[in-house]
């Protein structure tokens, strides 16, 4: 772990992150995640143990002014909360920017076209990430039944009702009476294969099996089907690993 020395001797620990995104050398400082360097990739490591050394008074001003005391590195095998939400099958990129509040709860809302404002205690991991799955869980709501009216017009394949919900293993589930369920993870999935989804759950409210009756009627809609059905055997490794860690 590096560390910076301060002037009144205080030593912050951070860590590097490469980033193919970033075009220069930055730090940024938080509760949550300490102080971090980003920076391309390539760049000398003595170059930016130096450049880091040279930001010690902008260091101890941000710590004092937001009042977190002394910042400790990581430790554990906690997986790291998000610098952005990529949401494939809506083509949406979300940026996230966290700001400490001294507030026991953390919340997100929209601030901006793909941004992303989450406010409040940013050292608790847990309370920032069950904020940002409520997030997707609205986000969800907001267009994932739309989208499934859309499939059934098209399909001529109705449906009772639908509700999005929180599935660890499956992406969706109907019942005999036409009620669709929704995994909110869908929106992680390419918009294809999310649309093969919904398909296949419309498909449910004519079978209810998995029979061979029931993937005929599915390949009736959907001519790609085996290759649909390849790429689902791995879809969860589109889910962020953030997503369904334990709290």
């Amino acid at each position: 772990m590096h560390s910076i020395e301060l002037d009144d001797g205080r030593r912050v620990p951070y860590s590097i992150r490469v980033s193919r995104r970033s075009r220069r050398v930055r730090l940024t400082i938080d509760p949550r995640n300490g102080v971090v360097m980003v920076t391309p990739p390539g760049v000398d490591r003595q170059w930016l143990t130096e450049l880091a050394a040279s930001w010690r008074g902008w260091v101890a001003t941000q710590i004092d002014q937001m009042g977190i005391g002394e910042l400790q590195p990581t430790t554990g095998d906690r997986v790291a909360l998000p610098d952005c939400i990529e949401l494939a099958a809506l083509g949406e990129r979300w940026e996230i920017c966290y700001r400490y509040t001294p507030s026991a709860a953390a919340r997100v809302r929209q601030s901006g076209a793909g941004r992303l404002l989450l406010s409040g205690d940013c050292a608790n991991h847990g309370a920032c990430r069950r904020a940002l799955v409520r997030w997707l869980g609205r986000r969800a709501r907001e267009v994932l039944p739309a989208w499934l009216e859309e499939v059934s017009a098209a399909t001529g394949l109705p449906f009772s009702s639908v509700v999005i919900r929180a599935q660890r293993s499956r992406w969706g589930s109907c019942s005999a009476k036409g009620d669709i369920s929704l995994n909110y993870q869908l929106l992680f999935l390419p918009r294809e294969l999310a649309r093969h989804v919904l398909l296949h759950e419309l498909c449910h409210t004519v079978e209810l099996n998995h029979s061979a009756r029931f993937w005929r009627t599915v390949h009736r809609f959907e001519p790609e089907l085996e290759r649909m059905r390849k790429d689902m055997r791995r879809s969860w490794s589109h889910v962020p690993a953030w997503v369904n860690e334990a709290a």
